[in-house]
């Protein structure tokens, strides 16, 4: 990525467009950094801006100093003060950190393309404050407004990568996954060692149901970037939609070494591990997932599986009536505490919870029939 060119790492997270073609801002530091997955944070161009009281006073003086020079020179005073403007404008916009209140920096955008209008600034400076606006639009989660700027953008520079990946991510954001792809396509043609664009595509084919693209994807991000922890944590989650639970198991092994204290890792192995039949490793996972966050219902679920498929019937029903306490019309925890029931000689109530689970999910019968339990 060029010097101040930042992005949205994968929607619908924002990120400012800092293009190489603005002139060098004194204070500002390089690409901007790739938000963490999972949740949808806003992440900024890290750019510290001056002493405010400092930077009024200098904005003052250049104004007085384009004044004097414009009656020694007999430039416009107004044509002058334009081009003081946009100087502010450019800090104003370009260089925006404050997405809990874009509106200032979304009225300095816009002032910025009235110069474009006027021909005061360059294409590839306007296709710039295009990219920067839509994020910002994108920041306040106006998605439509954020797609208008990132079209107009690619129509004034189309070899801009970072707009197509911003679109991306956008249009993946409002369920256009179709567009969102070709726009990602398109990224990955510009920019084919961009290891967020391939995270980026690889999300989208997971939301097609895609997992071999998917998974293709991360394979190719964790080329580029062996430490990317969403791209690892993903590829797990897809290798277990393909049904790779081994592969799955390998990725959390990874996540575990980096983030030892990540409770959903230790529990997503725990699962992988009780599917693939390694039932005492699974129970050792399942334990430290609840060590780290007690009485979390996925992995009190995740265990009481595990107890299932060793035939410690009424340690799962215990498992099973902690998670559906939490997360009472989950149909997996009620399925499996039906079929801990009938390993208890209960009858009457296991064939309650699995005819309320099956009510829920119709499929829940068959998942249980491919990890090798049924009725």
């Amino acid at each position: 990525m060029n010097a101040h060119e930042a992005r949205i790492a994968n929607a619908p997270a924002v990120f400012v467009d800092l293009s190489a073609s603005l002139p060098q801002m004194a204070g500002s530091r390089g690409d901007a950094q790739a938000w963490p997955s999972g949740g949808h944070q806003i992440g900024l161009a890290q750019w510290k801006p001056p002493e405010r009281k400092r930077h009024i006073m200098n904005t003052l003086q250049s104004c007085a100093v384009a004044l004097l020079l414009a009656v020694s020179t007999g430039i416009s005073a107004t044509a002058l003060a334009q081009k003081a403007q946009i100087s502010v404008d450019r800090g104003a916009c370009i260089n925006s950190n404050n997405a809990a209140t874009p509106e200032p920096a979304i009225a300095a955008c816009t002032r910025l393309l009235e110069a474009l209008a006027r021909g005061e600034i360059s294409g590839p400076e306007g296709a710039a404050v295009h990219v920067a606006r839509g994020n910002l639009h994108a920041a306040r989660g106006d998605v439509e407004r954020a797609i208008g700027d990132y079209d107009r953008a690619i129509m004034l520079d189309p070899n801009r990568a970072v707009a197509c990946f911003n679109r991306a991510g956008a249009l993946a954001a409002s369920g256009e996954i179709d567009r969102a792809l070709a726009d990602y396509d398109r990224a990955i043609e510009l920019d084919p060692m961009d290891a967020d664009a391939h995270v980026g595509r690889g999300r989208a084919h997971y939301q097609k149901k895609d997992y071999a693209a998917a998974i293709a994807d991360y394979d190719a991000a964790l080329r580029l970037a062996p430490g990317d922890v969403e791209a690892l944590a993903e590829r797990g989650d897809a290798h277990e939609r393909a049904g790779l639970y081994d592969r799955a198991a390998e990725d959390y092994s990874r996540l575990i070494f980096i983030e030892p204290r990540n409770a959903k890792t230790w529990n997503n192995r725990c699962w992988d591990r009780a599917v693939l039949g390694r039932l005492e490793e699974a129970l050792t996972d399942c334990n430290e997932a609840l060590r780290l966050a007690p009485d979390d219902p996925g992995t009190l679920d995740s265990r009481g599986f595990t107890y299932l498929k060793l035939g410690r019937f009424e340690q799962a029903v215990v498992d099973y009536d902690a998670a559906l306490a939490r997360n009472p019309r989950e149909p997996g925890s009620l399925y499996g505490r039906g079929l801990a029931g009938l390993g208890q000689n209960d009858p009457g109530g296991g064939r309650a919870d699995l005819a309320a689970a099956k009510a829920l999910d119709p499929g829940v019968a068959e998942e249980f029939r491919r990890y090798g339990l049924g009725e």
